[in-house]
């Protein structure tokens, strides 16, 4: 049975929309401010162009593989099944997390009004075991709306998605009019400007925000014609989620009060009413926005981790589907939606319900291990030009010979201002897993593609290398110059390498069979 094709132009549009603007737009814009005061407006300018040039790369890759779960299928089609599996495996572990991150938002935010949701531990707050109840039952109806199949997902996302527009841009127009405090946007942040701009980028949330596009590639087996709608949906939906951040984040730096900035934006502290964004509407009076807000704490990250608990089971469904995971995973129910493999996603997004810490700190894993996933992209993109040269391409990249080693420089940049711990703990948490994977196929004498897959250890140990010497507190720490420009070399070197590795013809592995369809 296939993955029935019922998505429009407009549905993969407004899935792009919803998984951009979930928790991001009721956290980011005050850890950004934080990070980087009047200088955040700079952070969602740099991070977005970094996304458009990922989201122009996929336009083509997403024309080429019109599939649903592609990203797990890219990095095979183009460097075989090790390739295949560490790609797949890094995109499939930051999205089934991204559900657990977005109910850990709704809930922090609902417990100002519930504070039996939260305790309070360390110093911050942390799910009570009566709210991690409440977030597995959240789960489970998540997973039992995409068992319904794609129809009803595509009409909760069209009715959800209008709701996601709506609220923010009001709520940013009303702060900005009501208080308009414009000096703030020349207050000092309390640190080097510079670094923390670059660090709003990768751990304020940034990047995790704007990152949605891919959206409309994990749902393209589902679209009716995916060659021409995807690239479309990419960089429409992108647009659009763009201007509303940024949008937000001017209103959040206008809307502050002065007197809580007399030491700069680095000690602006606003969680004492359980979210940011409410504890701003709380200081103003409106307490028709805080009620406003706390509905929309519901229905953002909600939505998002709908969107998400289905486009997890399309990864590991098309890792089944190439056989890099078990087949049983590839299995679909009579709706055409892989159950085992959408019930696998929610349980292990239950699990890390348990673990995980803070909404700030568990953004900067997720951005990095994502990230990794997505700079194969521009490599995969250069190699498959040759592999498959007369595939239909419904958009093709213009001077991809330079846009191509460009979006890697920045990918790799965005990586390494995601921080230390985040880049070190994505690094394990796909290498291990990766050993296994070798481990289990020398075992049974499958062929994995090894030479075509060196340049990923090369390339991510490097990275860890860096970080250790040259990045922030490292033996020979570098100003922020420096460390761009040994990042930039690293990636220009890596690339050529990674690109010349690739396998001489596209893998027969990989599942092609929508490639036709436009």
């Amino acid at each position: 049975m296939a993955l029935q094709r019922d998505l429009s132009l407009t549905n993969l549009i407004l899935a792009v929309v919803t998984g951009t603007i979930g928790s991001g737009w009721l956290f980011a814009p005050y850890f950004t401010a934080k990070l980087a005061g009047g200088g955040s407006l700079l952070a969602w300018s740099v991070g977005g162009l970094m996304a458009f040039l990922l989201a122009l790369v996929f336009a083509e890759l997403g024309s080429v593989v019109p599939s649903s779960g592609a990203l797990a299928q890219i990095p095979l089609l183009s460097h075989g099944r090790l390739s295949g599996f560490i790609g797949g495996w890094a995109v499939w572990l930051s999205y089934v997390a991204l559900p657990a991150v977005e109910l850990l938002a709704l809930l922090e935010y609902l417990s100002s009004s519930l504070p039996w949701l939260t305790v309070q531990h360390n110093g911050g707050e942390e799910l009570s075991l009566a709210g991690h109840a409440v977030a597995v039952l959240l789960l489970i109806l998540l997973c039992w709306i995409n068992l319904n199949g794609v129809r009803s997902l595509a009409r909760w996302i069209d009715n959800l998605t209008w709701w996601k527009l709506i609220v923010p841009v009001g709520v940013a127009i009303t702060l900005m009019l009501i208080s308009g405090h414009w000096g703030n946007l020349r207050l000092p942040v309390g640190g080097t400007q510079g670094a923390d701009v670059v660090q709003a980028v990768g751990s304020g949330g940034v990047l995790f925000s704007l990152l949605g596009f891919r959206t409309a590639m994990d749902l393209a087996g589902e679209a009716r014609r995916p060659s021409r709608d995807v690239p479309l949906a990419m960089g429409l939906g992108l647009g659009i989620c763009l201007a509303i951040y940024l949008l937000l984040q001017l209103s959040f730096l206008v809307s502050v009060p002065p007197d809580q900035l007399t030491n700069g934006w680095h000690s602006l502290s606003l969680s004492a009413h359980g979210g940011p964004v409410v504890a701003l509407a709380m200081g103003l009076g409106l307490s028709w926005m805080v009620t406003l807000l706390l509905i929309d704490a519901v229905v953002s990250p909600g939505a998002t981790a709908l969107t998400y608990v289905g486009v997890s089971a399309r990864i590991s469904w098309m890792m089944g589907e190439c056989g890099l995971v078990p087949k049983a995973l590839g299995q679909l129910n009579r709706q055409g939606v892989p159950h085992i493999a959408l019930i696998l996603s929610t349980l292990v997004s239950a699990l890390m319900l348990a673990v995980g810490p803070g909404w700030q700190s568990i953004v900067s894993f997720l951005t990095s291990t994502l990230i990794i996933a997505l700079a194969t992209g521009p490599i995969s993109l250069m190699a498959l030009r040759r592999q498959l040269p007369n595939a239909p391409r419904g958009y093709q990249l213009p001077m991809a010979s330079w846009l191509c080693p460009l979006s890697f420089v920045m990918a790799t940049w965005a990586i390494s201002w995601c921080g230390r711990s985040a880049l070190e703990g994505a690094v394990l948490c796909i290498g291990i897993p990766t050993l296994l994977f070798v481990v289990h196929r020398r075992w049974t004498g499958i062929d994995m593609d090894v030479r075509s897959a060196l340049w990923w250890p090369l390339y991510l140990g490097l990275l860890v290398l860096n970080t250790e010497l040259f990045g922030d507190g490292g033996l020979l720490q570098l100003p922020q110059a420096g460390q761009l420009l040994v990042l930039a070399g690293i990636a220009l070197g890596v690339m050529p390498l990674a690109v010349f590795s690739a396998l001489t013809e596209a893998s027969p592995h990989a599942q092609l069979e929508g490639t036709s369809t436009t």
